[in-house]
Parts: C-alpha cells; structure tokens; sequence
C-alpha cells in the first residue's frame, strides 16, 4: 500500500476511508462532530515526516471555538500508531518481533481533538498534544526525535500490555486551565 492521507470517513463497519481534500489549504480543520473528526497519515515514519516538512505552512486547528466547560480541551492529539500491513513479507513480519526497523515499517498517525474518553482506550506507540493553531512546521522536528527514539524491548511492551500502562505522553504545546477551583476543607 503506498503512502496515503486524507480525513477517514467512516464506513458503517467501523472501518474507515481516507479522503484527500481537492483544495489543501494552509489550514486543517478537526472537528469532534462531524466528518473532519480525523486526519490519517498510513506510510513509514519517514514519509509522514517528510510530507509535514513539504507542508510545514499548514496550520492544525480544532473545530471548537471556545471551551464551554473546564472539561472541553481546544488541544489536538497526534498517535503514532501500529499499522497491521498485509503486503508486509513474512520475513519482516517476524523481524518485527525482536527489532524495529523504522524504514520499512508501516505506521498510522492519527491527528484528532483530545477527548479524555477517547484517549483512554486508543492505543498507540507515542501520543503527542499540541494546541489548535499550531503550524506543522513548528513540531515535525519534536515529532521525529520522539518517533525515531529507541523501541521499548519486546519484554516491557509485553509488561505495559499486562499492567495498563498508558502510552508515552509528550505535550509541545496546551491550553492553559480555563479555570482552577481550590478546596477549602475545614
């Protein structure tokens, strides 16, 4: 499968397909509510990096204008997650097991807006959160330093796997609280 990206339109099955915008402008809009929920990049580590550097103009935005209530994020999340590819040879199928080779491996990124609920049940191998506005020109260089950073070894995926362990979360960029109570116990 070659290099692809585009919004996933969901299919009623729960798999999705991606639609490349005619007109890609200077600016992605995610929003939570309707078809723009999710942009995807489906290709190795390399080639996402490089399309992000091509269109380092291009500015991430959430569809939400302004938080309603303290548990409304404007952030964006980026995943760098697994990509189960079926043109993939057996030889490297195995070779995954005991050694990452990011040249060839398939990955998906998935930029979306950051719902808690959500976040807690996606996998991923590095969750990144950035807020609405910013350019990817500003992060691709974060994002590859953590991308390209050692694998964790065969034994503490299986260990994370078994306790829950949340995924590497790296924030570039966030919101500051709209607001902050402070418990007064007497």
């Amino acid at each position: 499968m070659p290099f692809s990206y585009g919004y996933e339109m969901d299919t009623g099955t729960g798999v999705g397909h991606l639609v490349v915008p005619p007109l890609l402008s200077t600016k992605l809009t995610i929003a939570s509510g309707n078809n723009t929920s999710k942009w995807v990049f489906v290709g190795t580590r390399k080639e996402i990096l490089d399309w992000m550097r091509e269109h380092s103009q291009v500015e991430l935005e959430n569809g939400l204008f302004k938080p309603t209530s303290f548990h409304t994020h404007t952030e964006l999340v980026i995943d760098l997650q697994y990509y189960i590819d079926s043109e993939q040879s057996y030889m490297n199928y195995a070779k995954s097991f005991f050694v990452s080779d990011y040249d060839v491996e398939r990955v998906r990124v998935e930029i979306r807006p950051r719902i808690e609920s959500k976040d807690r049940i996606t996998e991923c191998l590095c969750r990144t959160v950035i807020k609405s506005g910013t350019k990817l020109g500003d992060i691709v260089d974060d994002l590859e330093a953590e991308w390209n950073a050692p694998a964790k070894s065969y034994y503490q995926q299986t260990v994370d796997v078994f306790t829950e362990a949340p995924p590497p979360t790296h924030v570039l960029s966030a919101d500051p609280p709209s607001s902050i109570q402070v418990g007064t116990d007497q």
